[in-house]
């Protein structure tokens, strides 16, 4: 057999051992190095194609219903443009109906009238030729340059691939000596990450401190108007916010339906300030019990106070959270890059403190007050998840060697044949590089590739196990040398192998484009197609002088 000669040529040649062992170390630094130059990209899961969105928007603290719904109507109208939405539900001072993103990012909690929720469908996957999180990146830009403004935080949230979390990238403040430095300190770190290019939607989770205006009735004026204190009140509060006064009962409805009476929409206040308040309460009248007309704005009194901002916990201390999502990138690499900002910009003015991994604390060095930067979301749900693996990946090496020692009672062989396995590594780089150039988005190596590359180890052992009983078997037998033993059982256990590896690639294809289990089956593709050149050029070239010993 042609194969048979090349492996026995290799065997009894030096040099040709050299070169193998050269090619298989240039190929495994190479393969290595395309993570630090970002060749190949490490996620957890790469983005879902789905049929809806939502948008969260929050105006500055203390806007009233009236700029929302301005402002709802801009991104509304600028949505409509696109021939990709079908159809837009707005909800005004509250979350809408909760879904599974927004069971952790704080939905259920909208009740302010400067907040609203947007819910976005869009056409099906099968009528569309642009991606969801593709659409979704081509409207944020459109919706931000005609209705973002410095006041405005306009989020475009999407159905997570994985476990949903607040934020793809969450830095949790921690510390300071009071809210409003923590605050200060929390705006600083929010500069750092805007300055990174695949950042979007940054948005700082604490509310200002803003002023109010609250109503307070002169009773006595009131009385000697003879106007009913009860009967203001009630005029007060339908002017404002209105209020149930009956039901309605319907045979097709299962509950009652509610009657809610509230003064004309004209009425609402057009902005926040003391001027549109006067203009509304003048507006008003009320009469008295001689069956005269009285101003409201006669009977009270406008004060000024300052509404306190909402206080945010975790673990018993106060936290403000500065949220970011990343646009056409994985989290890891813009957290780096502003990682490694903060401590260059940070350090002039605070003492930098590295905690841990990637945390970070900074001590103030004229008022010595500590800040905490803590790293989390879906960020610590990718660090997480592949440090497992990795575990994961690090036992089932050192259970396969040990396994293998009991079985050959040699370790030098049993290294062997670990090494062997490891080195399916360079196939499932490659793929993962070649499925990158042949995409459109960035093909990342993902989770369920690391699922995929351990799943490797297992059939790469057998792929050398074969190799080497049958060898041993040759050698007892037949009385063939090490190395003739060596090549005639690679080439003869070429076949099944190569047909195992065969059934791996087609059925694997098969998921290969997968939004989720894409990267499981690129990595049994890739891994099991470079197995086969391992096991029939690398294999025998480290198991010969283990054989020797065996035999």
């Amino acid at each position: 057999m042609r194969l048979e000669r090349v492996i026995y040529d290799i065997l009894n040649s030096k040099k040709k051992i050299f070169l193998v062992y050269f090619i298989t170390l240039a190929l495994f630094i190479l393969a290595i190095l395309t993570f630090p130059t970002k060749i190949v990209k490490a996620k957890m899961l790469p983005d879902k194609d789905s049929d809806s969105f939502s948008i969260y928007l929050d105006l500055k603290d203390g806007s009233s219903s009236f700029e929302t719904k301005k402002k709802i109507d801009c991104i509304v109208k600028s949505l409509q443009k696109n021939e990709n939405i079908l159809d837009i539900s707005a909800f005004i001072s509250q979350g809408q109906p909760i879904d599974f993103a927004g069971l952790v990012k704080q939905s259920s909690l909208k009740h302010k009238e400067s907040q609203a929720e947007l819910m976005i469908n869009i056409k099906r996957a099968k009528d569309r030729e642009i991606t969801s999180y593709s659409l979704v990146n081509e409207l944020r830009q459109e919706v931000y340059g005609s209705c973002k403004d410095d006041d405005t935080i306009i989020k475009f949230i999407q159905l997570p691939a994985g476990p949903p979390v607040l934020a793809s990238l969450v830095a949790e403040v921690y510390g300071g000596a009071n809210l409003k430095s923590q605050r200060d300190f929390a705006i600083k770190v929010a500069k750092i990450l805007k300055s990174e290019n695949s950042l979007v939607d940054i948005d700082i989770l604490t509310s200002k401190d803003y002023q109010t205006y609250t109503l307070e009735i002169n009773s006595n004026k009131a009385t000697m108007s003879f106007v009913d204190l009860e009967h203001l009140k009630a005029t007060l509060y339908l002017a404002f916010i209105g209020m149930q006064i009956d039901v309605i009962n319907d045979d097709k409805k299962e509950s009652q339906i509610p009657i809610f009476l509230r003064l004309d929409d004209s009425k609402n206040l057009s902005s926040n300030s003391i001027s549109s308040l006067n203009s509304k309460l003048n507006s008003l009248k009320i009469m008295n019990n001689m069956g005269k007309m009285i101003s409201i704005s006669e009977l009270v009194t406008i004060k000024n106070s300052i509404k306190e901002p909402t206080i945010n916990s975790k673990n018993l201390n106060q936290i403000i959270n500065v949220i970011a999502e990343t646009q056409n990138d994985s989290q890891i690499y813009p957290l780096l890059s502003s990682r490694t900002k903060m401590i260059e910009e940070f350090s002039k003015d605070y003492e930098v403190v590295k905690t841990n991994m990637l945390n970070l604390s900074f001590i103030d060095k004229s008022s010595k007050e500590r800040f905490d930067v803590v790293f989390d979301g879906e960020l610590q749900v990718t660090l997480d998840t592949f440090i497992d693996l990795g575990t994961a990946f690090i036992v089932a090496l050192v259970l396969i060697f040990l396994l293998m020692v009991v079985y050959y009672k040699n370790f030098a062989l049993s290294g062997a044949i670990v090494l062997s396995s490891f080195i399916s590594i360079i196939g499932v780089i490659i793929a993962h590089i070649i499925m990158d150039i042949f995409t459109s988005d960035t093909f990342y190596l993902t989770a369920t590739s690391l699922i995929g590359f351990i799943a490797l180890i297992g059939i790469n052992s057998r792929n050398s196990t074969l190799i080497i009983d049958f060898a041993k078997q040759l050698v007892q037998e037949k009385g063939l040398s090490v190395n003739e033993a060596i090549a005639k059982a690679a080439a003869t256990r070429s076949k099944p192998i190569i047909l195992t590896v065969l059934v791996l690639v087609f059925a694997s294809s098969l998921i290969a484009n997968d939004a989720v289990f894409g990267g499981l089956g690129v990595a049994l593709i890739g891994g099991t197609l470079i197995s086969y050149v391992v096991s029939m050029f690398f294999v025998p070239v480290v198991i010969r002088n283990s054989l020797k010993k065996i035999v």
